[in-house]
């Protein structure tokens, strides 16, 4: 099995006192590189950043100027900067890749465990990726990783870990781990003569054991495996509920041939997080490394294209009642009111459903308990933040007709606000469609068009009603 190059153990710069004391040191070393990069003491600033873990090290990049970075990395080779780039925040790390020829890049990609280059080509524009993909045939595992689809476990596995023979006695096995310096073992993973996955067994248990006992004796053989074509998401729900440390891959024929371990489980919460943030305001992570306002701006105007119509029928919907609003002109006071209560219902009840399929908790077959959950807690939040309105309203207008005009409202919105708003994310999924994706938008405006309908409707009938 091939072996890829880890990053030197390093020791980092916050020390035991604490987080305060380390924030001093971080700034100690930036004014002491800074000084070393005006004098020009290459020689001894190489010295000093060869001490810093890799962490460090993207501190640094992060927090100096572009001249200063690119000073840096001059005095780095490309193994060096290989350990460095994945500890980057997205922000330099995409600043950096932009000065980076693809050529150079290529050579600093060789050096990294493929899963970590992986990561870096998948934050590259697709100009500048299609451009780097054919220079990487001469890599054949990190090639072989570009050929599955990004966000599925085939994409992210490490194929570092330690499969042994089934046949193998404990002493032998043991023998062979001594050989595998430079990788991490996690599990001890068994296969057969054609790869297969056929069990897995704990490090503490080989050592353990019987020195003479064969692997297949001693074995686990219900292994929790993935396929290479599974989503990122789901692998990260697997290892998170099954307290695994990593999770083996295997291909179409059950074959062994990759582990995607805890550490690239948290990026991939932290990213699907992120991802589902940016969506649900109707945008997306691409703008962050976008240099063009103009292309920013168009990753943001479809959904609020969307949000203008919605506004345009609400408005349409006050215009439809503007006698109402004329004979009794204290009800437009009182519409933000109403549409910020069931916009905001609506935006909790959405939220909490995106994120109930996105880490599993909701079963998408039968979701009946936490829409009747949502719906439950629309209403009593809807009876209790009508009545203290319907109170509050009453003392400034002194008119108990348009309290409760309002109080009714608030009620009614609330609760159709929370049913849509949980249900929105459920029928998107339905749809193969982000959840994350419309949400946010679409509530929103619908929220807004409800609210003016519902509120208006109510006082057109209660007062045509009391006017007789």
């Amino acid at each position: 099995m091939e072996t890829q190059r880890r990053e030197p153990e390093r020791a980092g710069i916050l020390p035991e006192e604490g987080v305060e004391q380390g924030t001093k040191n971080k700034a100690i070393l930036l004014a002491t590189v800074r000084r070393f990069l005006r004098k020009g003491a290459y020689t001894h600033l190489r010295k000093l950043i060869l001490k810093l873990h890799p962490a460090d090290i993207a501190y640094l990049l992060k927090n100096l100027g572009r001249t200063e970075r690119e000073s840096i990395l001059k005095i780095l080779s490309p193994e060096e900067i290989a350990n460095v780039l994945p500890k980057l925040d997205s922000l330099t790390l995409v600043e950096i890749l932009d000065r980076i020829p693809i050529e150079e890049l290529a050579k600093y990609l060789e050096h990294m465990p493929p899963d970590d280059a992986i990561a870096i080509i998948d934050t590259l524009s697709k100009e500048k990726k299609d451009k780097l993909t054919p220079l990487l045939e001469e890599y054949p595992t990190l090639w072989k990783l570009l050929q599955y689809k990004e966000e599925t476990a085939g994409r992210i596995m490490s194929t570092e870990f330690v499969a042994l023979h089934e046949d193998l006695t404990v002493e032998e096995a043991i023998e062979q781990i001594r050989n595998f310096k430079e990788k991490e073992v996690f599990y001890i993973y068994v296969v057969d003569s054609r790869n297969h996955l056929v069990g897995v067994l704990s490090l503490r248990q080989l050592i353990l054991s019987d020195p003479q006992k064969k692997l297949k004796e001693l074995m686990n053989p219900d292994v929790i495996y993935v396929t290479v074509d599974t989503d990122q998401e789901e692998v990260a729900r697997i290892v998170r509920k099954y307290d695994l440390l990593a999770v083996p891959v295997v291909d179409e024929d059950k074959k062994l041939v990759g582990i995607v371990t805890a550490d690239d489980v948290i990026d991939i919460i932290v990213e699907e997080t992120t991802e589902d943030i940016y969506k649900m305001v109707g945008t997306s992570d691409e703008e962050l490394w976008e240099r063009s306002l103009f292309k920013i701006a168009m990753y943001r105007l479809p959904w609020l294209s969307f949000s203008l119509i919605g506004e345009l029928v609400s408005g349409y919907i006050i215009h439809f009642y503007n006698h109402t609003l004329k004979q009794f002109m204290a009800l437009s006071f009182f519409i933000p009111l109403v549409m910020a209560l069931a916009g905001n219902v609506g935006n909790q009840s959405q939220t909490i459903m995106v994120r109930a399929l996105a880490t599993g908790r909701v079963d998408t077959d039968k979701p009946w308990k936490i829409i009747a959950r949502q719906v439950g807690v629309g209403f009593i939040m809807g009876l209790i933040a009508g009545l203290a309105a319907a109170v509050m309203i009453y003392f400034i207008q002194k008119n108990p007709l348009l309290s409760f005009i309002i109080s009714i409202s608030i009620l009614t919105c609330m609760i159709i606000t929370a049913t849509v708003g949980s249900l929105t994310p459920l029928i998107f999924k339905k749809l193969n469609i982000d959840p994350a994706l419309p949400s946010g938008p679409f509530i929103t405006t619908f929220s807004d068009i409800l609210a003016n309908f519902v509120y208006l409707s109510f006082a057109t009938i209660l007062i045509m009603e009391f006017s007789k």
